[in-house]
């Protein structure tokens, strides 16, 4: 399980966390690491025609960026059926632990979140 719901702008990084390039060297990213991990896991440990699946969580904010880096790099020789995405829900985001909403800027809205790593337990239940 990956949790994939977060983007990367506290990082400075203007894309999702599992898109960001984890050496200078090769330029793979974090998804990618991932994924050659449990592909060795998968050649290694598994009997023949075994697949070790994937599932990533998402969020509003990264399931078509992340769906996108997938395609775009042939799910970084993932088969299309080992891949399972699920996406969480959000919710309303408070501001301190008084619990005030957050308002969204020049809108009379409360602003939502994704509800948090958690949610992948409910997640894979429901699914």
């Amino acid at each position: 399980m990956l949790v994939a719901g977060g983007l990367g702008e506290r990082l400075g990084y203007p894309g999702i966390k599992i898109g960001i390039p984890m050496d200078l060297l090769t330029g793979k990213c974090f998804i990618n690491y991932y994924v050659d991990y449990i592909l060795a896991f998968q050649k290694k440990f598994c009997s023949e025609g075994a697949k070790i699946p994937l599932v990533i969580m998402t969020s509003d904010d990264t399931d078509e960026k992340t769906k996108e880096l997938l395609k775009n790099n042939k799910n970084f020789g993932m088969e299309e059926d080992q891949i399972i995405i699920l996406k969480q829900e959000k919710v309303p985001a408070m501001i301190d632990s008084d619990a005030h909403f957050a308002l969204c800027k020049d809108k009379l809205l409360i602003e939502t979140k994704p509800h948090g790593h958690g949610d992948i337990h409910t997640l894979i239940y429901q699914h």
